[in-house]
């Protein structure tokens, strides 16, 4: 039995996006991408450290910026 690298409904190439804010974010790409949010942790101070939506058959993770994570472009 051979180990898959790449995780079960994930894509060989998975975007990730630093984001100012998160939550904003995940709202604006269900709406004009119809993704599905798949998860969305928040650490103590609130800030989003972990999110995935999914776009068709594409997952993009992000999270929160933060002083040594500033936002992707």
């Amino acid at each position: 039995m051979s180990v898959r690298p790449v995780p079960q409904g994930y894509s060989t190439v998975t975007p990730w996006i630093i984001s100012r804010d998160t939550v904003q974010l995940i709202d604006y790409m269900k709406r004009a991408f119809g993704a599905e949010e798949l998860a969305c942790l928040a650490g103590k101070d609130g800030s989003i450290e972990h999110a995935e939506v999914r776009i068709g058959d594409s997952v993009v993770m992000m999270f929160d910026a933060r002083p040594e994570w500033p936002p992707t472009p």
